[in-house]
């Protein structure tokens, strides 16, 4: 059970960084002036790193769990 929730929180912090990634992007792009400041650039390791490492754990404790009825 905690693998699931680990694989679900690794990949919704893994979209949340796409989306802001993306965001910052276009930002760019449509305004053509760097609006990106040093705290947003520390944003986006944050959230790859993050989701990385929780969807990692999530994986291998998937992995762990032994099946059927005798779990304990």
């Amino acid at each position: 059970m905690m693998g699931l929730v680990l694989v679900f929180a690794g990949a919704t912090w893994l979209g949340l960084g796409i989306y802001g990634t993306l965001l910052a992007a276009n930002r760019l792009l449509l305004t053509q002036v760097p609006l990106i400041a040093g705290k947003e650039l520390l944003l986006f390791p944050l959230f790859f790193g993050v989701g990385a490492l929780l969807l990692s754990l999530g994986k291998i404790e998937l992995r762990e769990a032994l099946p059927g009825k005798g779990r304990y």
